[in-house]
């Protein structure tokens, strides 16, 4: 919002210098930003460039936008058409995202994924990160995990990863660099707080790339087995220092064992691997070790329900009956991958 703000003040400056007095060049720009923004932020810088196209008029020491009624009608309805533009370009973006039916104590969405689909269960549960934002083409980008540090760990915080990861998540990001922009994030709001995540896409083939930082490994189901990925882990977001930095205090140890070359740019070191198989699920809660019971359970919860939507919500299951934890995250990326 202030990158937007600021760019409509610095172009009604740079126009009003130049003595431009066409109502595209007070408007074009404000209607960019604004367009690429939420509709709210739209809205807003709307109303800015409105206030800035009537002081142009007013006051007789800045010369530009012309003063006669066509332009200014031109100039006006421009600026409404801004955040209207911008809510239909949310709106088509999140058309694809629907809630599906379910208990109260968790709310499950569904969105396409490639030629398949993929399902989405977040439950409140402590801790918990989770989004999943559909990409022009029929793509998907989605992040599961958990953050831990009183900063971190409250509604603003957590919403604050949630928005910066939907905020970059556009069809060229890979996973590697979307981990990169979170460790940074996780650095500015909370230097002692960790994202421990699992980063999924989905391109619009079907194809399935994945990403672990300090996450669960992921399953994946092929015919009717379940197993583990194998998918590489990073160390947790945040966790490392930027190269070339002293380590925080009563963190040199930890540092000091998992830095890695680049890993402040390179998202803490996670490297990004092919995924495959009929369903791929990310659980952001930890599942025991390999021959432990909540691991077995994982497993048959992910291999049994055809429909990933069901297969979400049985894996934010508590053990024995408890709080369901989440979020889990299932995507049935369709027949080439099935292939």
């Amino acid at each position: 919002m202030r990158a937007a703000l600021a760019g409509t003040t610095g172009n009604a400056v740079l126009m009003g210098v130049a003595e431009v007095g066409t109502p595209i060049g007070w408007v074009l720009l404000p209607g960019l930003l604004g367009v690429s923004a939420r509709p709210r932020v739209a809205a807003l810088v709307s109303a800015w460039a409105g206030v800035l196209v009537v002081a142009s008029v007013l006051v007789p020491v800045i010369p530009g936008h012309r003063s006669d009624p066509q332009a200014l009608l031109a100039s006006t309805l421009s600026l409404t058409a801004v955040p209207l533009l911008a809510w239909a370009r949310r709106r088509t973006r999140t058309a694809s995202v629907t809630r599906a039916a379910g208990p109260t104590d968790v709310a499950v969405f569904t969105v396409p994924a490639g030629p398949g689909s993929a399902a989405l269960a977040v439950c409140g549960s402590p801790g918990e990160i989770g989004a999943a934002v559909p990409l022009r083409g029929g793509g998907l980008l989605a992040l599961v995990g958990t953050v831990t540090g009183a900063a971190l760990d409250t509604p603003a915080g957590r919403r604050a990863i949630e928005q910066t990861f939907r905020r970059h998540a556009r069809p060229a990001a890979s996973p590697q660099r979307l981990a990169g922009v979170l460790d940074q994030a996780v650095r500015d709001l909370a230097p002692a707080g960790h994202l421990r995540a699992t980063i999924v896409r989905v391109d619009r083939s079907g194809a399935v790339e994945a990403a672990r930082c300090g996450s669960p490994d992921l399953i994946t189901v092929a015919a009717d087995r379940a197993a583990l990925a194998g998918v590489p882990a990073g160390p947790a977001l945040g966790s490392t220092r930027p190269a070339g930095s002293p380590a925080r205090a009563g963190s040199a140890a930890r540092a000091g064992s998992t830095a890695r070359a680049g890993s402040a740019s390179l998202g803490g070191g996670a490297t990004p691997s092919p995924v495959t198989g009929r369903r791929v699920a990310a659980v952001a809660a930890a599942f025991a070790d390999a021959h432990g019971e909540r691991w077995v359970r994982v497993l048959d919860q992910v291999a049994a329900d055809d429909d990933p939507a069901g297969a979400a919500r049985r894996l934010t299951r508590g053990p024995r009956g408890g709080r369901r934890t989440g979020p889990a995250l299932v995507v049935d990326p369709g027949p080439p991958s099935r292939a």
